[in-house]
């Protein structure tokens, strides 16, 4: 083979090799991140340097969702590709819903697109976390609250189990299935709206005050919703409720839970364990 020929079969053979150095390289350095998901958008202002951050959708704004004002220089958008084209990000990262239409178009004019799992149970929160961290390199603040979420969830669940039930706004509580029930469970509590054969089916139910209060539920747990679920407003409605708040029976689920649990699920959890200890000790 001539010294041409050699030459060029030693690039054909060292350019997949330099396209793929290039790509991880691009990706892990990513400096220019734009989010087309509102929960990976609380995630970012929340763990990332907000000088890397371009883009996050017009949802964060919402006095709902935010958690800190939002810096200047980020663009809020409404999920359509040409909104982030002219930022120029680096990487731009999606759910698994919504926004589909909008990554499939940045990833055909070259634009790396990553999707970011949902989470709706913990071992679908443990999968979220290690995408994330697959591409925010190493970033100090997911991996401690990876790491706290982990050594939680290795901790034996307590062997008594006290009794508890969801109450959350438009009457709902939740049952089996749900990272709402496993939250309690692993917490060592047990869950009196969940499906006693383990099943699926009553994963949201609607449930009236009263049925909540003739379950005697050792904790009731309260979680978001609007003003009128506020507390204050369910203590007035019935007495019972009062003797909750009185006694300390109560505990409030953030509802950042709702929409994106990474932020909260360790902190949860931890409370929940702190809460069902505190609750023994009055017995």
């Amino acid at each position: 083979m001539s010294p041409e020929g050699a030459s060029k079969t030693m690039a054909a053979r060292l350019w997949p090799c330099l396209v793929a150095l290039l790509f991880s390289t691009s990706t892990a350095a990513a400096e220019r991140i734009a989010s087309l998901n509102l929960c990976v958008d609380q995630l970012l202002l929340d763990w990332v340097d907000h000088e890397r951050i371009v883009s996050v959708t017009w949802l964060s704004a919402n006095e709902h969702y935010r958690r800190a004002a939002l810096p200047e220089h980020v663009t809020l958008n409404r999920g359509h590709a040409e909104e982030l084209l002219g930022l120029e990000p680096d990487l731009v990262l999606v759910g698994q819903y919504g926004g589909g239409r909008a990554a499939a178009r940045l990833r055909q004019l070259g634009v790396p697109v990553v999707t970011i799992p949902d989470a709706h149970n913990l071992a679908q929160l443990q999968q979220q976390l290690q995408a994330l961290a697959a591409e925010l390199d190493d970033n100090a603040e997911l991996l401690r609250q990876a790491g706290r979420l982990g050594q939680i969830l290795q901790q034996p669940r307590p062997a008594e189990l006290l009794s508890a039930m969801i109450l959350s706004a438009n009457n709902l509580t939740y049952g089996s299935g749900m990272l709402e029930h496993e939250l309690l469970e692993r917490a060592g509590f047990r869950n009196l709206a969940a499906d006693p054969d383990g099943g699926e089916g009553g994963q949201l139910q609607r449930v009236m005050l009263e049925q909540v209060i003739a379950a005697e539920p050792e904790l009731l747990v309260l979680y978001g919703g609007e003003q009128t679920f506020a507390l204050a407003h369910l203590a007035a409605r019935h007495p019972v409720i009062r003797r909750y708040v009185d006694s300390g029976r109560v505990f409030t689920l953030p509802a950042e839970l709702g929409f994106c649990p990474a932020l909260v699920a360790a902190d949860v959890l931890e409370k929940l364990r702190q809460k069902r200890e505190s609750l023994v000790e009055q017995q």
